[in-house]
C-alpha cells in the first residue's frame, strides 16, 4: 500500500475534504502536468482506464514527495496522451543507474535527487557549513531550473521539515533507508566535534562584529577627513540627560556650518535644515557619516514637524547680492520662516535663538550702535527686504515671548569673515581676498571712506553658543569693534597676500551705510563675550582656505553689487 502525504491526500485526493463525495472537482485543466488529470473527471463519459489510474497513482505519489515538477524531465519525449507506466519507471531506473558524479549535473532521478540533496544536508552539519552554502549546492545540484526547496532561515538539520512530511510517510522513508549511507547519523565525539567548530565559527564572526562595532564606535566619535574640512574634530560623548537635539536652520552656509561643528563637538545631537540656496554641503560632508546629524533639505518658509530642544534660526541669505536677487523670496523666508520656527518652538516648548543683522540700523546717525538704537533705514530701498525683514522678525520674536511664553534670543550680527565663505556671495572680506589672490583689481564702490568692522567666524560662533545658554533675552550687538576704512581693508589684505593688484573705485551703491560699528558692553556684561581673533590672524586663515578653493575651481570672478545667485563664475562663463 502506497501511504501519501496528508498534504497530498488532501490536495489531489479531495481537495474539499468529503470523502465520500463521488465527483470531486477535476484538475486536468490547472494541474502541474498539463493535460493529465489528478482525479475523477466530473464527467461521467470520461472514466478512465486501468493504465490511466496506474499512471495517475504514481503521478501522485511523486506529487505528494514534492517532486512533481521533475516528472517531465524523467518523461523526456514521452507524449502526455500515450504514457505507459512500465516506460516511465524504466526510463527512471536507468537514469537512476547512470549518475554523473558531479554535483553540478542535472539530476533528473527523483531518486538520486533525493540522494545528492540528504549527502549535501548530512555533509554541511558534520562541516558546519553556513545556510548560504547549502542552499547555494542545492541550487547547483539541481541544475537552478527547477523549484528548489528554500532552506534559507531553516538551517541543515531542517531539511527534512521543509518537505511538510507526515508521521506516517516520515516511517515509510526513514524505514527504506535507515541503512543507507547518506543517512547514516554522526557519532557523538563527532556532533561534540562539529558543535565545537560551530562555536570557532561564531567566535570568528563576533570578532568581525566587534571589528565592525569598533569602527562604528570611531566614526561616532570624530568627523573624517574631507577636501574641505581637513582637520578631524572630536565629539564629546554625553549621557542622554545632557544631550540635546538642536536645529540649525541654514545650518550648511558659512556661519551655520561652523555652529554645527561646535555643536557636535559637545556631544549633542544636531539637525541641519537647509535649501541650498547659499549653502553648500561640502561645509557639513565631514558629519554626514556621525550617527548624532542629521540633514534635511526643505525651505523654512514651509512648515515642519520635529522635536527638538533648541532652535538656532540663521536661515536667510545674508550678502547683497544674494538677498536681492529675489527680495519677495527674502521677506518672506524672515517673515514666514521666522514664524514657522516659533510655532515649532512653541509646540515643542523649545528655545530659539534668531541671528538678526547690524543691517536693521540702517545708515546709522548713533555711531558706535548699541541695541537701544532704533535705526535708520529705507523702508523701500535695494536693502530693505532684508534689514525690513529682520526687523519683522525680531518684532515676531517677542510678539510670541510676551503672548506664549517662548524662550527667545535675538543676535545682530556685524560684519563676519572666515574659511567657507561663499567665493561669490559679494562680500568685501571674501571679494578682496579672490581678486587679490590673482592679481586683478580691488573694486571700492564708492571713495572708500565707508567703516567696516569684522569678526572672526570662530568669535561670532562662541558669542551665539553664550546667548543661547545664557538667560539674557534681549537683543545683543556681535560684533568686532575693530574698525576699519573700505579702502584701508583692502591695502591691508593686499599687503598681506603680496598681491599685485590695482586699487579700481567704482560708483557707490545705493543705500550702503557709511559707518558701522558694534557697541558690545551689553554682551561684556550679559555674555561675559568679546572676540579673541584679531583681525590679522583671522585674514590668515581665511586667505589659506581662499587659496585652496582657487586651486579646485581655477580662476574666479567675483560677485558684484548686482544681484545674482550664488554659483561659481569661471573666465570662460558667458
Amino acid at each position: 500500500m502506497v501511504v501519501l502525504p496528508r498534504h497530498a491526500r488532501r490536495r489531489f485526493g479531495n481537495p474539499h475534504g468529503n470523502a465520500g463525495d463521488p465527483n470531486p472537482p477535476s484538475y486536468g485543466h490547472g494541474g502541474h502536468m498539463g493535460g493529465v488529470s489528478y482525479g475523477p473527471s466530473s464527467s461521467p463519459s470520461s472514466s478512465p482506464s486501468s493504465s490511466s489510474s496506474r499512471q495517475q497513482s504514481i503521478l501522485l505519489l511523486l506529487a505528494g514527495m514534492g517532486l512533481g515538477y521533475l516528472v517531465a524531465i524523467s518523461l523526456g519525449g514521452y507524449p502526455n496522451s500515450n504514457v505507459s507506466l512500465d516506460a516511465i519507471v524504466k526510463k527512471l531506473e536507468q537514469q537512476r543507474e547512470v549518475v554523473p558524479n558531479n554535483n553540478n549535473a542535472v539530476l533528473s532521478s527523483p531518486t538520486t535527487m533525493l540522494q545528492s540533496q540528504h549527502r549535501d544536508a548530512t555533509a554541511a552539519l558534520l562541516r558546519g557549513e553556513s545556510n548560504s552554502v547549502l542552499y547555494s549546492r542545492r541550487r547547483a545540484s539541481s541544475g537552478g531550473g527547477a523549484k528548489e526547496i528554500d532552506a534559507i532561515g531553516n538551517g541543515a538539520t531542517s531539511f527534512l521539515d521543509e518537505d511538510q512530511l507526515d508521521e506516517e510517510y516520515d516511517e515509510q522513508v526513514v524505514g527504506e533507508r535507515k541503512n543507507s549511507e547518506i543517512l547514516q547519523l554522526p557519532a557523538v565525539h563527532s556532533k561534540k566535534h562539529t558543535f565545537r567548530e560551530q562555536e570557532d565559527v561564531s567566535e570568528d564572526l563576533s570578532e568581525a562584529q566587534q571589528r565592525f562595532v569598533e569602527t562604528q564606535k570611531l566614526l561616532g566619535s570624530q568627523s573624517i577627513p574631507t577636501p574641505s574640512n581637513p582637520h578631524v574634530m572630536k565629539t564629546t560623548i554625553l549621557p542622554d540627560s545632557k544631550r540635546k537635539k538642536i536645529l540649525i536652520t541654514g545650518g550648511a552656509g558659512f556661519v551655520g556650518s561652523h555652529l554645527t561643528d561646535k555643536l557636535m563637538m559637545e556631544g549633542h545631537e544636531v539637525i541641519v535644515l537647509d535649501n541650498f540656496f547659499t549653502g553648500q554641503k561640502k561645509n557639513i560632508e565631514h558629519w554626514m557619516h556621525h550617527p548624532h546629524f542629521s540633514l534635511i533639505v526643505h525651505d523654512v518658509t514651509e512648515p515642519i514637524m520635529l522635536e527638538v530642544d533648541e532652535i538656532f534660526h540663521l536661515a536667510c541669505p545674508a550678502s547683497p547680492p544674494h538677498y536681492q536677487y529675489n527680495p519677495v523670496k527674502t521677506i518672506k523666508t524672515s517673515t514666514m520662516g521666522t514664524i514657522n520656527m516659533l510655532g515649532l518652538a512653541k509646540r515643542v516648548k523649545a528655545k530659539i535663538l534668531l541671528t538678526s543683522t547690524s543691517e536693521i540700523y540702517g545708515d546709522p546717525k548713533v555711531h558706535p550702535q548699541p541695541e537701544s538704537y532704533w535705526g535708520n533705514v529705507n523702508t523701500i530701498g535695494p536693502r530693505s527686504c532684508y534689514d525690513e525683514g529682520k526687523r519683522v522678525a525680531e518684532t515676531m520674536m517677542y510678539s510670541y515671548k510676551n503672548q506664549n511664553g517662548i524662550d527667545v534670543r535675538v543676535a545682530r550680527i556685524f560684519n563676519t569673515f572666515g574659511p567657507r565663505m561663499h567665493p561669490n556671495d559679494g562680500r568685501v572680506v571674501s571679494n578682496f581676498i579672490i581678486q587679490a589672490l590673482q592679481d586683478k583689481p580691488l573694486t571700492i564702490y564708492g571713495d572708500g571712506s565707508q567703516t567696516r568692522s569684522f569678526q572672526y567666524v570662530s568669535d561670532l560662533v562662541n558669542g551665539l553658543h553664550a546667548l543661547m545658554d545664557g538667560s539674557y533675552d534681549l537683543p545683543v550687538n556681535l560684533g568686532n569693534p575693530d574698525e576699519y576704512t573700505v579702502k584701508d581693508f583692502a591695502e591691508y589684505i593686499k599687503d598681506i597676500t603680496g598681491s599685485d593688484s590695482e586699487i579700481s573705485f567704482l560708483p557707490a551703491t545705493k543705500d550702503d551705510p557709511t559707518q558701522r560699528k558694534p557697541d558690545i558692553s551689553t554682551a561684556k556684561r550679559e555674555l561675559n563675550w568679546e572676540p579673541k581673533v584679531t583681525v590679522k590672524e583671522g585674514l590668515e586663515k581665511t586667505i589659506a582656505y581662499f587659496s585652496r578653493v582657487l586651486d579646485e575651481s581655477g580662476e574666479i570672478i567675483p560677485t558684484g553689487q548686482e544681484a545674482s545667485r550664488p554659483k561659481p563664475k569661471l573666465a570662460d562663463a558667458v
